[in-house]
């Protein structure tokens, strides 16, 4: 099958991203007809859309890609074909606002890609050996509160008060303590 899904983004002479919008495409020379579509990923050169009916290899199709609040129309045709219901549209024309609008559009997909990466790399464990300095460290930080609640005599005001005297050996207990940071 010609133009099926083993492209590789070597190949591509744009990033694509993902994102999520609507497709409306009128196959050329047209007949009426519109099919719906999701717009799965963006590049400057072209989409991937996911449609009940997908057009064959090589056609050629008006599509209106419309991402937010954004939206602009190409003149397109089908480069790649994704399983049974996904086509790759490469963008043959568009109109200059077409184009700055395709630009904004991929410049804030690029700003957002790159904050979920920051995000993500945020997210990730730290390695054991880390882990267990920065563990060490807080626990040597933390230093236990013995002491024993005792009445105040002014019962009003503090109805309980901690005496912070030294506890005799057998009262003193040690517990091993795990905290989940």
């Amino acid at each position: 099958m010609r133009g099926a899904s083993t492209e590789n983004s070597e190949r591509r002479r744009s990033p694509r991203f993902s994102c999520g919008g609507q497709a409306k495409i009128i196959c050329l020379p047209s007949d009426g007809t519109l099919l719906p579509g999701r717009i799965r990923d963006l590049s400057l050169g072209g989409c991937s859309v996911e449609t009940v009916s997908p057009l064959g290899w090589g056609a050629r199709a008006e599509v209106l890609v419309q991402i937010n609040t954004s939206s602009f129309r190409a003149l397109s045709q089908v480069r790649a074909l994704h399983g049974p219901y996904g086509i790759g549209m490469q963008f043959l024309h568009l109109s200059p606002g077409g184009q700055d609008m395709l630009v904004e559009l991929i410049r804030e997909l690029a700003r957002q890609n790159a904050i979920a990466g920051t995000l993500r790399a945020a997210r990730r464990e730290p390695d054991q050996d880390r882990w267990d300095e920065c563990r060490a460290a807080l626990l040597q930080e933390s230093s236990p509160m013995l002491g024993r609640i005792i009445v105040s005599e002014n019962s009003a005001a503090r109805p309980l008060a901690v005496e912070r005297s030294a506890l005799a050996d057998e009262d003193a207990k040690e517990f091993p303590l795990d905290l989940f940071i």
